[in-house]
């Protein structure tokens, strides 16, 4: 178990042993250590440099021969901080790096699309508001009704969400009901809403889809199997985005 944990925090295998045992035994030379380990000498000697330089052992000579001790257990809390001080600093290295490291792969990785599974309601709200926040062209077939069933707090959203001034087109296709009304009842040219009834356009709201910001997603709604899966391509987004403009002409 207590091999486990060195391993956990970054001792190798072998390190961990020479360190129990040197912790076990006390005070030894890098022969007698080697001995009881069944390890090779240079081997052990080279594992206690690395623990000496983790600062988990110290060495001192004596009669010209140098012995080892582990030094008290406390020392590894030092080694993880210390651990822990490098990583941040190479965290927050990193992270203002990222964009270096997109510029390289922009004409690879991100062709490919990438999708994105978001379970539960969580999730599929997750995906509702960053399709409302989006700042681009949005088309949506939303079933409102089932969205407002789901979560209370969402129709409050959904509104402020609607009333932000936008240059881009919002275009949503709903199934018609008496909360539609309410909810659009304000002025903004760029909200454009098709309501279609269910008993003639069920099947085109059995899963929610929006397209926007270069994804689209599929929303399912269903109590107790909610959803949601964001696929981000360029092309499948206008391809989607074209056939739902298609749809909505002809149904105009």
């Amino acid at each position: 178990m207590l091999q486990e944990y060195l391993c956990q925090i970054g001792f190798t295998d072998k390190e961990s042993r020479v360190y129990l045992e040197l912790l076990h035994v006390g005070t030894q030379p890098v022969s007698l250590l080697a001995k009881r380990l069944g390890m090779n000498r240079t081997s052990v000697w080279g594992l206690l440099k690395s623990l000496e330089q983790k600062g988990v052992v110290s060495s001192y000579s004596s009669r010209k021969i140098l012995y080892f001790v582990a030094n008290d257990p406390n020392f590894l809390i030092g080694y993880l901080d210390r651990k822990c001080k490098i990583f941040d600093y190479y965290r927050e290295k990193l992270i203002s790096a990222i964009p270096r490291f997109r510029e390289s792969t922009d004409n690879f990785i991100f062709q490919k699309p990438v999708v994105s599974f978001f379970d539960g309601l969580e999730g599929v709200k997750h995906v509702l508001y960053d399709f409302l926040k989006a700042n681009s062209d949005k088309r949506g077939y939303i079933s409102l009704d089932e969205c407002f069933a789901a979560d209370s707090n969402f129709c409050d959203f959904f509104k402020e969400a609607l009333k932000k001034k936008t240059s881009k087109s919002f275009r949503m296709i709903l199934p018609n009901f008496d909360e539609v009304k309410k909810i659009f009842n304000f002025n903004n040219k760029n909200v454009e809403v098709l309501c279609l009834d269910k008993a003639d356009f069920g099947k085109l709201f059995e899963n929610e889809m929006a397209i926007y910001d270069g994804k689209v997603c599929i929303l399912n709604l269903q109590k107790g199997a909610e959803y949601g899966i964001v696929i981000e391509s360029q092309k499948t987004a206008d391809m989607h985005k074209m056939i739902f403009d298609m749809v909505w002409n002809s149904i105009q």
